[in-house]
């Protein structure tokens, strides 16, 4: 689910240490006609294009994201099926894309308009990244004097996108009608947001995520090197900005680590879908296939310190472990294909 480059980042990973320098900069302001932070009335509409019957594209600022006050950020609706000629109220996903990915990849590279062709339901996906860079990791980050100015992804995720969505579309407006899932980065996004949220989604689903970066000794040591090695290969700034030092600021890595917070997801229902990081007879001929073999590899291992905890503290979750798949793009196909029978399940339609 990951662009090549970022496999390339997974080789550096695995041989290289990190560097501490950070890399500062300034942001523009944001929008005069932005409302406050953290409220619907944030988001300010730059523009938006209707592609075809069942997709808007909107560009968007926040000052929760001073940059996005230049660059703006992609915020796709996808319509159900007959949406226009309805009066009914749909319930919504929100689907978060990986590393280095835009908003664009649900709808180029996974195939959520086919596969969600005849489902009454509302697909909401928003950038995660700055121009496809790293990723923000979505989180408020520590660090809010990186090139990048502000920068609060949780808080335009949570408390500004949500009611935002809500306001402007036929939705039904409760957690028992509002899920979440996302790709790699994004899955982690995912877990970390329902936990940290559980008033807003009641089902979760990741697909090949960082289900624990921090639970777990493996996890403790692979989720921060991850993380480290993105933010200063991806995106040149200090290798800990979002969440800060993994020592100093433990209680911050703990407080957004889905598998430490998994107790607080007890009412939520889960559902993990991960690979070992095997190739199929597709992978060979890719020329990235070393690093999304490495890095699904990575991630799988994750997912299982994710598993154990939930199994440890008697949270049942569904556990998708598929022995062939490595981290590429048709394997988050096959788990948006497995996974969305289990979220209709859920939202009773």
């Amino acid at each position: 689910m990951l662009r090549k480059r970022i496999s390339n980042a997974v080789g550096l990973a695995l041989t290289l240490a990190v560097g501490t320098t950070a890399v500062a900069g300034s942001a523009s302001a944001a929008p005069a006609d932005s409302g406050a932070p953290g409220t619907a009335d944030a988001i300010h509409v730059v523009s938006d294009q209707r592609t075809s019957d069942r997709v808007i594209k909107y560009r968007v600022s926040t000052p929760s994201l001073a940059k996005s006050a230049s660059t703006s950020l992609r915020v796709n609706v996808i319509l159900p099926t007959g949406y226009d000629e309805s009066d009914r109220r749909y319930p919504v996903l929100y689907a978060l894309p990986g590393t280095s990915n835009l908003a664009d990849v649900w709808l180029t590279n996974i195939d959520t308009i086919k596969l969600t062709a005849d489902l009454p339901l509302i697909i909401v996906v928003p950038d995660g990244t700055f121009n496809a860079d790293g990723g923000g990791f979505y989180t408020n980050w520590v660090d809010q004097k990186t090139k990048y100015g502000v920068a609060n992804w949780e808080t335009f995720h949570t408390a500004e996108l949500v009611p935002w969505v809500d306001e402007n579309f036929r939705t039904l407006d409760d957690r028992e009608h509002r899920a979440i899932v996302g790709l790699s980065q994004g899955g982690f996004g995912s877990l970390s947001y329902a936990a940290r949220h559980p008033d807003l989604f009641g089902a979760v689903a990741s697909f090949s995520g960082a289900a624990s970066i921090y639970q777990g000794m493996l996890c403790r040591i692979g989720g921060p090197l991850l993380v480290s090695v993105i933010m200063t290969g991806l995106n040149g700034v200090q290798p800990f900005a979002p969440f800060g030092d993994p020592v100093t600021n433990k209680a911050n890595w703990l407080a957004h680590d889905p598998a430490t917070q998994l107790d607080k997801l007890a009412n939520t229902e889960i559902q993990l879908f991960t690979s070992t990081g095997a190739p199929g007879k597709n992978d060979l001929t890719d020329p990235a296939m070393v690093g999304t073999v490495a890095l699904e590899a990575i991630l799988h291992q994750s997912n299982i310190c994710f598993q154990q905890t939930a199994k440890a503290l008697g949270i049942p979750i569904g556990w998708h472990s598929y022995p062939v798949g490595t981290h590429a793009w048709e394997y988050g196909t096959r788990s948006l294909r497995d996974y969305l029978p289990l979220l209709m399940d859920f939202f009773g339609d």
